[in-house]
């Protein structure tokens, strides 16, 4: 319930339309069981004296003629009283249908911007660390499929809910108004209505929640497998994840045949409980009827109002299904809206005023869950402008030192400082403003060239855009393409190339000017000319920055102004190239291990 009043929370601002929708509803409902009341009009009040007249013998005066035929131009007048009525009444319930129908929608959809917006914002704010353990599919569950079915519930079921409670003590009331015998009996078996409903709640709530878990797990392998799809491919998997798949959809379709049954049974027994009503109504009222106890009219009512009895209380039964659906989804969208970011801004955090590069690691380390340690006691300052490469082997804490100072993650011990700012105090935003990093795996958007350049910075000019790309060797490319810097690349950039993918993120790096600038082994991908061009360039890009350059190919951090090398978290040892590769070190058994194949002796 906490969640359901969170969820009717969103609404608060637009809670001048959720009155008035509430109050057409209600007017709806009424109009709606008038019709009813108007054909016992008809039939008592023009019909039954007509036939009165004719059960108490034949016609013969003049008088009596005449007495007749005004009591069948009375009748006649009653009958298009009636059928004027109803006109009317039925129009004016349609108008006000229309109107509900189209504010109710109005507050879904609403509702569903509201939401969808800030589930989708707070997922911009949680941290990385959320992102890497949750899995796509199930983060775009909560955005799409958990959301839209809360707005079925706000838009739909919810206001016919409220209807059928609504009707349901209206017609009761006046089904006791009309004939209290016949009420008595029709409402004896709600009882078996409620039964039922309790016998079959635990029931569908436990298929509810499983039809979620199936179908997140069932979109987060999709979302997975469909980003992984050149790994299947290359490793021959295409019948193990058929099968997996396949194992997870039967899993999906075996609970949503358990919810269907036990609908199935449901329904059957509200049915049966309807037809038994329905029955004893007919059989009783036409009792009363027969000894002049009750008016046919009274009956044909009556009739009409079962229907709005039973099939009403079906439907308030079938409600429950919903509501266990929407419940579990406003408790998985509510769990993400309430997950907190591990790394935010403190209450008094400053915006970070405009830096010249500093860099200071004091004692800082960093464990990832589990307790395996990624950062040891690291101590490192780095004066503005250098250029510091950071060497070792997979796994060493390289790429995660470097989360560190982007401040994807908080240190569990020690400091990092930027300009004499620890970055736990300063604005994120003013702090990422002026660091730009080249991460090892590159993501690009299916937008132009000249959107995913201008993505760091979206204040930057064409020029601007144009002299990151030429820092990065990437503008003679782009101009030989037939829509140069307007060309789309496709999802994930998957018409271009690696290399041209990495030149592109670094263009992107390149265009916020940052005076922070991190090289996350963008290399790599490149073949040996295309490397050598871009080294060239980064000797320009890289002046009056603080650079730290990850890398495993040692050529590309030969130049650097100080090699940082990590061992198993730790920094074992600091030098320049020359400095290195003359000691026995990590350093000199990864350099003779690359350019062996050059070397005409050992080193050293």
């Amino acid at each position: 319930m906490r969640s359901f009043r969170r969820t009717l929370s969103i609404l608060r601002p637009y809670r001048a339309r959720v009155v008035l929708a509430v109050l057409m509803t209600l007017l709806v409902t009424i109009l709606q069981i008038l019709p009813p009341r108007i054909y016992q009009l008809a039939i008592d009040s023009a019909l039954k004296p007509l036939q009165d007249a004719k059960a108490h013998g034949a016609i013969r005066t003049v008088a009596q003629l005449a007495s007749y035929r005004a009591m069948q131009d009375s009748a006649w007048h009653t009958v298009l009283l009636a059928a004027i009525g109803l006109v009317v009444v039925i129009s004016v319930r349609n108008l006000f249908s229309y109107m509900n129908s189209y504010t109710v929608t109005w507050i879904g959809h609403r509702f569903v911007f509201d939401l969808r917006f800030a589930t989708w914002r707070h997922l911009q704010r949680l941290s990385l660390a959320f992102h890497n353990q949750t899995q796509t599919g199930k983060i775009m569950a909560r955005v799409t499929a958990d959301i839209e079915l809360i707005q079925n519930l706000i838009q739909g079921q919810l206001v016919t809910f409220i209807s059928d409670i609504v009707t349901l003590v209206a017609v009761l009331g006046m089904l006791f108004f009309l004939e209290w015998r016949l009420a008595a009996i029709i409402l004896a078996l709600v009882p078996f209505y409620v039964v039922s409903y309790l016998a079959f709640l635990k029931h569908i709530r436990e298929v509810s929640n499983d039809q979620r878990k199936f179908y997140d797990e069932m979109l987060g392998q999709l979302a997975e497998k469909i980003a992984g799809i050149g790994v299947v491919k290359a490793f021959v998997r295409e019948d193990f994840e058929r099968r997996s798949f396949m194992e997870t959809v039967r899993k999906k379709f075996g609970a949503d045949m358990r919810q269907v049954h036990l609908n199935r049974r449901l329904g059957l027994v509200s049915s049966v409980v309807s037809a038994l009503g329905t029955g004893a109504v007919y059989s009783y009222g036409g009792w009363l009827v027969q000894h002049h106890e009750m008016t046919a009219g009274k009956l044909v009512a009556m009739t009409f109002y079962i229907g709005f009895v039973f099939n009403p209380a079906v439907r308030v039964i079938d409600f429950n299904n919903t509501v266990q659906w929407a419940v579990s989804a406003m408790d998985r969208v509510f769990q993400t809206l309430d997950t907190r970011p591990e790394i935010e801004d403190s209450a008094n955090a400053l915006a970070l005023p405009p830096i010249v590069g500093n860099v200071r690691f004091e004692h800082v380390s960093f464990d990832y869950v589990g307790g395996k340690h990624a950062i040891v006691d690291v101590n490192l300052e780095v004066q503005a402008g250098e250029v510091i490469a950071l060497v070792g082997h997979s796994g060493a804490g390289k790429t995660t030192l470097m989360n560190l100072l982007m401040r994807f993650y908080d240190p569990k011990r020690g400091h990092v400082l930027v300009d004499g700012h620890d970055i736990r105090d300063v604005r994120l935003e003013s702090m990422r403003k002026q660091i730009s990093m080249v991460a090892q795996e590159n993501v690009l958007f299916s937008v132009s060239i000249f959107e995913n350049v201008r993505y760091g910075n979206r204040e930057a000019t064409e020029a601007e855009v144009e002299r990151a790309c030429k820092a990065a060797d990437l503008h003679e490319f782009v101009m030989g393409l037939p829509d140069g810097y307007e060309t789309m690349i496709g999802e994930y950039g998957i018409k271009l190339s690696g290399g041209q993918k990495q030149r592109l993120a670094l263009a992107r790096a390149l265009v916020t000017d940052p005076k922070i600038l991190i090289l996350d082994d963008v290399t790599s991908a490149l073949d040996g000319e295309t490397e050598a061009r871009v080294q060239d360039a980064l000797k320009h890009v890289m002046k009056g920055r603080t650079t730290f350059i990850i890398a495993h190919r040692l050529s590309s951090v030969v130049d650097a102004d100080r090699i940082v090398i990590l061992e198993e978290g730790a920094i074992v040892d600091i030098g320049s190239h020359s400095e290195l590769v003359a000691r026995p070190g990590i350093y000199r058994d990864l350099y003779e291990e690359q350019f062996r194949s050059a070397l005409a002796k050992p080193v050293g």
